[in-house]
């Protein structure tokens, strides 16, 4: 899930809670990482928790670690690995090299700010109502042509938090370095987050996907690609699962440096120009005929191979004297006679 504003309620909220710990705990200098609320900091995930990294400072209940680009913030009884700060600078370091290779060696200031909830309603009192179902939630702040705060909040209670949502909300922040001056469109800034998620995940958006297109309750590209917002919640399914797919598809035919240049040329000149530009495809119209091509034979070549694993397991799964029997069936070709009957 993405958030991205200026000055809204939930913001407001947030910096409400922030220069209250800031005033109560002497923060150190990235206090927004303590925008948490008390009942939060006292849970824990059941685990015993583990040695702080000897970068990690202590502020009340929580502990915070610094890395190069990233203040993570987590309650002090949280069971933590201790490798997670360098596992997230090589997430950030191979999101920025996919999509905006030219921005790698570009440093974060502010820092992102990611903060571990170790309970659902920490998590939701944070980000605010409409995330129930959410595991992880994005923000990036703008101020005067700048980007003057990243922040992810994460449900650390869900075993499965990094994979499940942490490098998806990361997509958001590292795409934002290139889409300060306008906003990035949402079906772009959600397609890409979601080749970053599990396999699992994407299966399910691509189940969303053809259950919309089999029920005709799929958005033409031109409204896809035009909408202002989020599409009302009976939408989200196919609002996903075909913002997924059609960044899929732009990934086969071109690279994602080439995916970004096309979605900022758009926000300027209008997709049919950007797309000619970059993959000399005539028009949107001619894009959501080739799509919706791509779209049928993947889902046709998916069927044949998931039928012939299928036939195969089949015949693994078959019993030794049914084979036996099978092959019993088969009607031997006759030997040509020898001796004195081959004179015959």
């Amino acid at each position: 899930m993405r958030l991205r504003t200026a000055q809204t309620v939930l913001c407001a909220a947030l910096l409400a809670v922030i220069t209250a710990n800031s005033r109560a705990e002497k923060p150190s200098p990235q206090p927004s990482a303590l925008a948490v609320t008390a009942g939060d900091s006292k849970g824990t995930n059941g685990s015993t928790p583990l040695a702080a990294p000897a970068t990690a400072v202590r502020r009340g209940n929580w502990l915070i670690e610094e890395t190069e680009n990233f203040s993570i913030c987590r309650p002090v009884n949280y069971r933590y690995e201790a490798d997670t700060g360098a596992t997230l600078e090589k997430a950030r370091g191979e999101l920025q090299e996919a999509w905006l290779p030219k921005n790698a060696a570009a440093g974060w200031r502010p820092k992102c700010q990611i903060v571990l909830h170790a309970t659902s309603a920490g998590y939701l009192q944070a980000v605010g109502r409409g995330a129930e179902a959410t595991t992880g939630s994005a923000l990036v702040d703008f101020d005067k042509g700048r980007i003057s705060a990243r922040k992810i909040d994460i449900r650390g209670d869900r075993p499965d938090w990094f994979a499940a949502a942490l490098t998806h909300e990361l997509t958001h922040v590292v795409l934002a370095d290139r889409f300060i001056a306008v906003a990035i469109p949402h079906w772009a800034d959600e397609g890409m987050a979601i080749l970053a998620d599990t396999q699992a995940k994407r299966g399910r958006h691509a189940v969303d996907l053809h259950a919309a297109l089999g029920t005709g309750a799929e958005f033409r590209l031109a409204e896809l690609l035009t909408l202002a917002g989020y599409p009302q919640p009976r939408r989200m399914g196919a609002f996903y699962g075909q913002s997924a797919s059609l960044v899929d598809y732009l990934t086969t035919i071109g690279t994602r440096e080439q995916l970004v240049a096309m979605v900022e040329r758009a926000t300027s000149h209008g997709y049919d120009v950007a797309l000619r530009e970059i993959y000399a495809v005539e028009s949107v119209r001619h894009l959501e005929r080739d799509w919706r091509n791509h779209v049928a034979a993947t889902k046709a070549a998916a069927a044949k191979k998931a039928a012939a694993e299928k036939e195969k397991e089949a015949l693994a799964a078959e019993p030794p004297m049914a084979k036996t029997a099978a092959a019993a069936k088969v009607v031997p070709v006759a030997a040509e006679p020898v001796g004195s009957a081959a004179m015959e």
